[in-house]
């Protein structure tokens, strides 16, 4: 491999660190941001919050796709253009639509970045290294997340328009390093099928996707477990601000516990988790999160919080990568983007558990919510019980077990 090719490689990881932290600094107290400035009930924030991952799923889904037509590249920076106009745009946004349209705006785009940055990945780096780079970018992501939220109280940003308007500059910085990078460090094409036109390409990636059952089975488990993982920020914030009168404070400690505890589990047991199989790997972090669930159901402390929360993210580390390397173990080469890009349809859980648990917060209260919210954890882990035991490919690992594993073509 060429020795530019890693520092290309590690220019990805990085940014997803630099952008975590803009994130962190924003998304999570996006919620805080709709009740206190616009006056938005438990279930209208839940509905707002969750609707955007309906424009997630179709820009992943499709730049993933795309990025197999016409490279990793050209996509990756389009959509990085776009999230730090859409974070530019909620720091000008006075009224309800405006949001909407912000937060629309900003799925679409940043949903574009992490399927083509893990399918640029894929093909910059032999296939014995991919687990292990997925695992350093998760890292990266969470060492973001460590700092942002407790930097955004400290710097009394939470809610905040200056928040957003900080995140652009920060997405700008990060776009323009990235261009400058790409002029000079080789970019491999995505491979494609012999004799494969453009449009011929396109439709091979699609129609790849849209026939393997055993991703159609990944992508039904995925969604389970997003509706518990991807907006538990949006339960927290609405409970704890109804709840205590420092609840920003006691959200930002718990994301920030979330963020500290999976990079140092990461740093000190992420080899031993990535000896696991995934699907073995899933079903017992599919455990811990309704762990945690069930602890932030009972917590009435910020130090409770704070442990539920790491139980929670244990759960987190032993899922993540697991699902990246089953993803990738299937994806045939030609298709990786769209692959990748299919994987952000489990993101339907992200409007589904913060839409559920509003219900439920407004219905009953908050251990309904997060009880009930955190049993899809539990009937994720079944369903990946029951795939590792009857979708080949999936229990094992084909070329350790010596089997040819089915590619979807």
């Amino acid at each position: 491999m060429d020795r530019r090719t890693p520092a290309l490689a590690r220019l990805l990881v990085a940014g997803s660190g630099i952008m975590s932290l803009a994130n962190s600094v924003t998304i999570p107290f996006l919620a805080l941001f709709l009740r206190r400035e616009l006056g938005l009930e438990p279930a209208a924030v839940g509905l707002v919050i969750g609707s955007s991952v309906f424009c997630s799923i179709a820009a992943a889904f499709f730049g993933g796709a795309l990025s197999d037509r016409f490279g990793r590249v050209p996509v990756l920076l389009t959509g990085l253009a776009g999230v730090a106009a859409s974070f530019a745009a909620f720091a000008a946004a006075e009224h309800l639509a405006a949001v909407i349209a912000a937060n629309a705006a900003l799925a679409l785009s940043s949903s574009v970045f992490a399927p083509v940055s893990k399918a640029l990945l894929g093909d910059l780096l032999p296939a014995g290294t991919r687990v292990r780079w997925f695992s350093h970018q998760y890292l990266a992501t969470n060492a973001g997340y460590a700092a942002g939220p407790l930097l955004g109280v400290a710097l009394g940003l939470s809610g905040a328009r200056a928040a957003f308007a900080a995140a652009a500059v920060v997405y700008g910085l990060y776009l323009a390093a990235l261009a400058a990078a790409v002029r000079f460090a080789p970019v491999p094409t995505a491979p494609a099928a012999a004799g494969a036109g453009g449009a011929a390409r396109l439709r091979g990636s699609l129609r790849a996707v849209a026939t393997d059952p055993r991703l159609l089975v990944l992508l039904f488990a995925g969604l389970l477990l997003e509706s518990v993982q991807l907006r538990v920020s949006a339960l927290l914030a609405q409970d704890l601000d109804m709840r205590f009168a420092d609840g920003a404070a006691i959200l930002a400690a718990a994301m920030t516990a979330n963020a500290v505890t999976v990079v140092a589990f990461q740093l000190l047991a992420a080899r031993h988790v990535l000896r696991l199989e995934p699907v073995a790997a899933i079903t017992a972090g599919g455990l811990l999160l309704f762990a945690g669930m069930a602890g932030f159901a009972f917590s009435t402390s910020l130090w409770h919080f704070v442990a539920a929360m790491v139980v929670f993210s244990l759960g987190e580390v032993f899922i993540v990568p697991s699902e990246f390397a089953l993803i990738d173990r299937i994806a045939p080469a030609a298709a990786r983007g769209a692959y990748f890009g299919a994987q952000t349809f489990t993101q339907l859980g992200g409007f589904a558990g913060p839409l559920l648990g509003g219900l439920l917060l407004a219905g009953a209260n908050s251990t309904a919510m997060y009880l009930g919210v955190g049993a899809l954890a539990v009937a994720a882990a079944g369903v990946y019980l029951a795939a590792g035991r009857l979708v080949p490919g999936l229990a094992r690992d084909p070329a350790k077990a010596g089997v040819r594993a089915g590619r979807a073509v």
